[in-house]
């Protein structure tokens, strides 16, 4: 092989290298995310989600137990009188199919996140934005899951995202913090995963319970199961059964990383070519 060709393919690599590693924060889309466990215990209970899309490392989500007002977006779409509000940001990529918990600490409304397999590992920060106690309750409740520009422009119905709910009511549609009529929120998907049992402290995603299970063979297949309500375990009044990280469906689309090295590459073939025809 040639000096020129070497330095062709090195330099092919390092720029490949550089595309794959400066990967913008990811903006998840209403059909990209869905809950997939919640504890309600404030102290070691906690959740856990899923995206359908790959997560780049530094990308913030919001959370938070608060209701919606169904008064005038004027005042805001949540509730002026907040309960609690957490960010959980990426400190590395998460593949898609691979969930994400937060575990509680011990701590009232303080929490740690895992993802990956084996249980999870360390993988992010997650903040108590506002100071507030974990008040996931047991009588009925809904978390939801967004995102938004900055923590300080959730009231703002155009600034936001909603990506998912979990609910434990038994009647959610009704209750005030129902998202589908709350004012100002008309055609945004919210989409949940909710346990008809008012005293339901724990439901997770059954194939989440054991890292032993095998993956899903694609993202639909996950998009399935998680819909339908045998699938999920559920274990009414308190109690600290841990909520699982784990992997739970694996794709073969390749990462924007390997599509760079593989564009790379072609222009390394090209430009080869060309020297020859020269």
């Amino acid at each position: 092989m040639t000096t020129l060709n070497k330095t062709l393919i090195l330099s092919a690599l390092a720029a490949a290298s550089a595309i794959g590693g400066a990967q913008a924060a990811t903006t998840l889309g209403q059909t990209d995310f869905a809950f997939t466990g919640v504890n309600g215990n404030t102290t070691v209970g906690g959740w856990s989600f899923v995206s359908f899309v790959d997560i780049s490392a530094g990308t913030t989500i919001y959370f938070t137990d608060t209701n919606v007002l169904q008064t005038s977006t004027s005042s805001g779409v949540f509730s002026t009188s907040a309960e609690t509000f957490w960010s959980w940001t990426a400190a590395a990529d998460v593949a898609a199919g691979t969930s994400v918990a937060l575990l509680g600490t011990g701590v009232n409304g303080q929490y740690a996140a895992r993802s990956g397999a084996a249980g999870g590992v360390a993988n992010g920060t997650v903040s108590n934005l506002n100071g507030g106690a974990s008040n996931i309750s047991s009588g009925g409740d809904i978390l939801y899951a967004f995102q938004a520009s900055s923590y300080a422009s959730n009231y703002a119905p155009s600034a936001i995202t909603f990506l998912g709910a979990i609910a434990n009511r038994a009647t959610p549609y009704a209750s005030s913090d129902n998202p589908f009529s709350a004012t100002g929120l008309s055609g945004i998907q919210v989409r949940e995963y909710r346990m008809n049992n008012a005293t339901t402290r724990y439901t997770q995603f059954t194939a989440q319970t054991s890292s032993a299970d095998t993956p899903f063979a694609s993202m639909d297949e996950l998009r399935a199961a998680l819909a339908e309500g045998a699938n999920w375990s559920t274990i009414a009044e308190s109690n600290s059964t841990p909520i699982v990280a784990d992997v739970l469906a694996v794709t073969t689309v390749p990462e924007p990383s390997s599509y760079a090295l593989l564009l790379a590459g072609l222009g390394v073939v090209g430009a080869m070519a060309q020297r020859r025809r020269r």
